[in-house]
């Protein structure tokens, strides 16, 4: 029974994670955020790709904006700007994520689907319905992760044949 729980735990992290943001990065030194349908209100920011929880620093993005990104500056971080000149640290790489809030920056959510429209465009959606559209690259999920996960259901395996 405590094995069984624990794997039930284990499983409801791996949900969790699974569930994240996309993680993007820039094709080239900017990323150009073209178009919106966002709901008044809303606000739409950029967060370092490893705050899945939107509780770091962010760096907000009215629709029409342009993004740009330097570095890599010391010890491989980049550094976003938006064109009001606020800038965000990104640390270890270029890669960032998305997320809206309609609360002032209580509570934040991240994207719900992406749809490539072009070669580097996408179209991301949001729990509201809401869609956004954007020029970058959508950064694969890690096989590590994908290896987690069917070890997970293996050990669930091994442990309902014990069960039984």
């Amino acid at each position: 029974m405590r094995m069984r729980n624990i794997l039930i735990g284990f499983a409801l992290l791996a949900s969790g994670t699974a569930n994240a943001a996309t993680i993007f990065a820039p094709t080239d030194a900017d990323v150009n955020f073209i178009l919106s349908s966002l709901p008044a209100g809303t606000t739409l920011a950029m967060f370092d790709d490893s705050d899945q929880t939107f509780i770091g620093s962010n760096l907000d993005i009215p629709i029409p904006q342009l993004v740009g990104f330097t570095g890599p500056i010391s010890g491989g971080d980049f550094i976003a700007t938006n064109e009001a000149a606020a800038t965000l640290t990104l640390t270890g790489s270029d890669n960032f994520i998305l997320g809206i809030t309609m609360d002032g920056g209580t509570t934040w959510s991240g994207d719900t689907s992406v749809t490539q429209l072009g070669a580097n465009s996408y179209a991301v959606g949001f729990i509201n319905g809401t869609v956004l559209e954007v020029d970058v690259r959508v950064v694969p999920v890690p096989a590590a992760v994908w290896l987690f996960g069917s070890g997970l259901l293996g050990l669930v395996g091994i442990a309902r044949r014990r069960r039984s």
